[in-house]
């Protein structure tokens, strides 16, 4: 698939996934380049556009942290 131009579907589907290492354990979500606000014009490279969107949605779902104890 080529990257960007302006002749680029923008209902394309673009699909998002992030995962543990654990079967099962991932997470997936459909969206189009047009609900990702994805603009030719402004955006020129799409690889990074998608690679800058896919960063913001795994923030989404990744929950995590550390702590001393156990009870945390």
């Amino acid at each position: 698939m080529q990257l960007g131009g302006d002749k680029l579907d923008v209902n394309k589907k673009i699909y998002f996934t992030l995962g543990i290492g654990y079967k099962g354990a991932s997470w997936e979500d459909e969206v189009t380049l047009a609900e990702l606000g994805y603009n030719p014009k402004i955006h020129k490279d799409l690889q990074v556009f998608l690679e800058q969107e896919w960063k913001e949605w795994a923030v989404n779902y990744i929950e995590g942290g550390w702590s001393f104890s156990k009870d945390n």
